[in-house]
């Protein structure tokens, strides 16, 4: 989840295990991703297959391959996906002084956890709300179905609450946020 945070500030012991362990979930997440991936791409061709040569449609593959889809799209993104890989429209940002991108970053980040987490109780309620209704075909309840979401939701709280303690870093002040981002 940290973004590649080096240990110039002299990053405590706690810092460090924290970022050990953010890695050790990135690479659980993203090597989960990737066999959500080729169910995904399994269940396309099983589709296909029985489709053609057995004329029977099968429409548990599309269920699957929806909810795998959801999943993968949402921890992906909360737990692997960097910030600096995000799509962002900075052409007013890069050209600003390093203390401006460090001002912005501080109130970027500030209005992503806030909203977050303002949304975050209520996105909850609603996913546990959800166990009353079930997906069509294979009857799983939604409220599993859709709990990767409140995962995405926490790992973008936790994310930019990291990103905010990395901003408020005396040695980050002095480098500024390109430097944050090697």
């Amino acid at each position: 989840m940290p973004d590649g945070d080096s240990d110039r500030c002299g990053a405590s012991g706690i810092k460090s295990h924290v970022r050990q362990i953010a890695q050790h979930v990135s690479r659980c997440v993203e090597a989960l991703a990737v066999a959500m991936f080729a169910l995904v791409f399994m269940a396309f061709i099983y589709k296909i297959v029985m489709r053609y040569a057995a004329g029977d449609a099968v429409a548990w593959a599309d269920e699957v391959s929806v909810v795998l889809f959801i999943w993968m799209v949402f921890l992906a993104n909360g737990f692997v996906l960097k910030d600096r890989h995000q799509i962002a429209f900075d052409l007013i940002h890069r050209n600003l002084s390093a203390r401006a991108q460090h001002a912005i970053e501080i109130v970027r980040g500030l209005l992503v956890c806030g909203i977050t987490v303002y949304a975050l109780p209520g996105a909850i309620d609603y996913t546990a709300f959800l166990w009353r209704e079930r997906t069509p075909v294979l009857r799983w309840r939604l409220d599993i179905v859709y709990a990767c979401f409140a995962l995405f939701l926490l790992a973008v709280v936790a994310r930019s609450a990291w990103r905010l303690i990395a901003l408020a870093a005396p040695c980050r002040r002095k480098t500024g946020p390109q430097e944050m981002r090697r």
